[in-house]
């Protein structure tokens, strides 16, 4: 029998067909919405509490894909999978989907949840597609010149967060911004997003976006409340990022992200500071250097499974297999262990295999892992993380406010 990280991995390559009347229901997934690719999946929740985003293309699972899910008496049921039917649980549309903000905006395109949090961009659109230099991954379209990359008014979302937390659905919030052509990387116009949040919201806030010219807007964006950072490098062979991610390179420079996350893992806590990595777009063995590469800076590998969307421009390019990548996620447990990098704040992500996970490939050595996580997810768990994170903020700050005044800059 598949292991659940194992069989997540299929889901997420095949897919998986659900019956026509309970997929009409809407419980599953919201309509489609382009800046949002995971609004086409629904996230299932296998044995061990393994979150697993699977797609619903009717057209291609009923082809590729032996994985249903099915529902007996008021169970959710995946088949196809072994002899016997696995019982799941499903993770459904939040209620606060079908509601609106303030100013008539439906609040599902404010801000998705996934796993246990609630995924925000404030912005309509990338910079990358404004600069015509989308990647190739990308569902978006490139803009037409001169276009303004306006933003959602903080009300829209602290709203939404609101709603969300009030329904019991997220318990952080994850903002996840697109390419500023700003030498801080975007994070002013994020800023007031951030400083809302933490006013209003006893919550852990994390923050994907592109690296900043300088350094000194890493210091403010931990300084700003941020508890946990992303840059992602998403291809590390440099060749194919520059193929596949022409913005990245041409806008941004590969070094760069390498160089500003190395010196965020210096700022931020252990294992808060990460980056993607899509399997599937590169050889295997890139991306184990990629994985070796990120580590050996403190910085925490995420490893993406690449799902092509149709509307992509690599619509058609063939699925990874997982036999053949399996090998991959053993090394990422190894390369994070061996890094003492800690594994537990990123967890329960559907579309991703985080290190914690990875643990299913590397055999009977990662038991240790499975205790620490259990308390991590708890609510206590959760309470002292906060704790923690605020005091440490505190201690940064105090430190570089004191280095700036003896400088007297």
């Amino acid at each position: 029998m598949l292991s659940p990280v194992h069989l997540k991995l299929e889901l997420a390559v095949r897919g998986i067909r659900v019956d026509p009347a309970l997929a009409a229901q809407g419980v599953l997934a919201r309509a489609p919405n382009a800046r949002d690719p995971h609004s086409r999946e629904v996230e299932i929740v296998l044995p061990d509490n393994v979150v697993a985003a699977c797609a619903m293309q009717p057209e291609v699972a009923a082809v590729t894909s032996p994985f249903a899910l099915e529902v007996k008496n008021d169970q959710f049921w995946l088949t196809g999978a072994g002899e016997e039917a696995i019982k799941v649980s499903i993770l459904p549309q939040p209620r606060y989907y079908g509601r609106e903000t303030s100013l008539g905006t439906p609040m599902w395109q404010v801000g998705a949840v996934t796993g246990n949090y609630i995924s925000i961009d404030p912005a309509a659109t990338c910079g990358f597609a404004i600069q015509g230099v989308t990647c190739a991954f990308c569902t978006l379209k490139p803009q037409p010149a001169g276009a303004a990359q306006t933003l959602r008014p903080v009300q829209e979302v602290v709203e939404t967060v609101r709603a969300a937390f009030d329904e019991g659905v997220a318990e952080f919030v994850y903002f996840n911004t697109g390419y500023f052509d700003a030498e801080d990387g975007g994070f002013s116009a994020l800023r007031p997003y951030i400083e809302a949040v933490k006013n209003k919201f006893d919550t852990l806030v994390a923050v994907q976006a592109h690296p900043p010219a300088d350094n000194q807007w890493i210091d403010r964006t931990y300084a700003a409340g941020v508890d946990a950072l992303c840059y992602n490098v998403e291809v590390y062979d440099a060749d194919l990022l520059a193929h596949y991610c022409k913005g990245r390179t041409d806008l941004v420079g590969r070094n760069r992200y390498f160089e500003a996350l190395a010196y965020a893992a210096k700022i931020f806590p252990s294992g808060t500071v990460w980056s993607d990595l899509i399997v599937g777009l590169e050889p295997p063995a890139s991306t184990t250097e990629g994985i070796d590469a990120l580590t050996a800076a403190g910085v925490l590998p995420v490893l993406s499974l690449f799902r092509p969307l149709q509307e992509s421009a690599l619509g058609d390019y063939p699925a990874l297999k997982p036999d053949e990548v399996a090998p991959i996620y053993a090394h990422l447990y190894r390369a994070v262990r061996d890094a003492k990098i800690n594994v537990q704040w990123m967890r329960d992500l559907g579309y991703a295999v985080t290190p914690i996970e990875a643990r299913y490939f590397a055999g009977e050595d990662a038991k240790f892992d499975v205790a620490v996580s259990s308390f991590y997810k708890s609510k206590i768990g959760s309470r002292a993380v906060r704790g923690l994170s605020k005091l440490r903020r505190r201690l940064r700050v105090k430190e570089v406010r004191e280095s700036f005044d003896s400088s007297k800059l």
